[in-house]
């Protein structure tokens, strides 16, 4: 009988024995669990701020892209027609939907305190040109609203705007359009309409 009462008391033992290091694992499977959710969050989070940073990085580039195409276009066309005198082009122009009003100045005319109610910045700039020399005295005579990236100078030009010599218009989901035609030494610019 004491034998069968050790045995007895063995496997009690071993069975408590197995009991205890079941519970260790599980607190460790706790644990270890807790732990890979929070490096799973943690990589989450950054993948997301990477790929926010990415994607806005992505689209300001873009837009930089379209600002200097359009640019390009405008300061081309404006200098390209001035030499073919008669010549009519009506022309489209596309640029970032961020930007909502462009005014082209003629800087050898005289200077339109009219200007100053539609844009601020070009009224300065045509103040200051007129007091110095004109077109040469300045690095642009288009002004976008907002403010451009970079200065837009074209080739001379004179408005045919009622009797103004700036022309302030509207762009409209990221396009407005331009009536330009040549005249020998200069490009004359108005509304399509």
């Amino acid at each position: 009988m004491i034998v069968n009462q050790t045995n007895k008391t063995r496997k009690t033992d071993k069975i408590n024995q197995i009991n205890k290091i079941n519970k260790i694992n599980k607190r460790g499977m706790g644990v270890g669990q807790v732990f890979v959710f929070i490096i799973a969050g943690i990589t989450f989070a950054l993948i997301m701020i990477f790929g926010y940073q990415s994607i806005t990085q992505f689209t300001k580039s873009g837009e930089d892209v379209e600002f200097v195409q359009f640019k390009t276009s405008l300061e081309t066309s404006v200098k390209k027609i001035y030499t073919e005198f008669g010549s009519v082009r009506i022309e489209r122009y596309s640029l970032p939907q961020k930007y909502e009003q462009i005014c082209f100045v003629d800087l050898d005319s005289e200077y339109d305190p009219d200007l100053c109610k539609k844009d601020q910045i070009a009224c300065s700039v045509w103040k200051t040109a007129k007091e110095e020399g004109g077109y040469n005295a300045v690095d642009e005579n288009v002004f976008i609203q907002p403010i451009a990236p970079v200065p837009l100078k074209v080739y001379h030009i004179s408005i045919d705007n009622e009797g103004k010599n700036f022309l302030c218009l509207p762009i409209v989901k990221g396009a407005f359009s331009l009536y330009l035609e040549g005249r020998g030494d200069l490009t004359r610019i108005s509304t399509t309409n």
